[in-house]
């Protein structure tokens, strides 16, 4: 379930360690995939900080495009997150191999991870 959060507000959930998310997309090309290792940086405005192995295919998405947005999975996609961590995007879009739901997010235009995922 998508619930909008006050940005001020918005390093909070992040707080508590969950795995997320991380999406990036440059030149037509996108990718998402999970990350364990992330965390609030500065509170005002939000900036967290992600760790991405520097061999990836997001990796080369985050530096070439400047950006990254990070998703809080609800349990109900937790399959979807361990899938998505399993597998590079280099070869395949991930998004159309596990029929994963988007939306553009408001801010960077980045795919967000919709409710219906999975």
């Amino acid at each position: 379930m998508k619930q909008d959060v006050a940005l001020a507000h918005a390093c909070r959930p992040i707080n508590l360690g969950p795995t997320g998310l991380v999406t990036s997309a440059h030149e037509g090309r996108r990718n998402v995939l999970a990350a364990a290792w992330s965390m609030p940086v500065e509170f005002t405005p939000p900036r967290v900080a992600v760790v991405i192995d520097k061999s990836t295919f997001m990796r080369e998405l985050v530096l070439a495009s400047g950006m990254f947005a990070r998703c809080l999975p609800c349990r109900g996609i937790a399959d979807l997150t361990d899938a998505v961590g399993s597998r590079s995007g280099r070869d395949e879009d991930k998004f159309v191999r596990h029929g994963i739901a988007h939306f553009a997010g408001p801010a960077l235009g980045l795919p967000l991870v919709g409710s219906n995922a999975a």
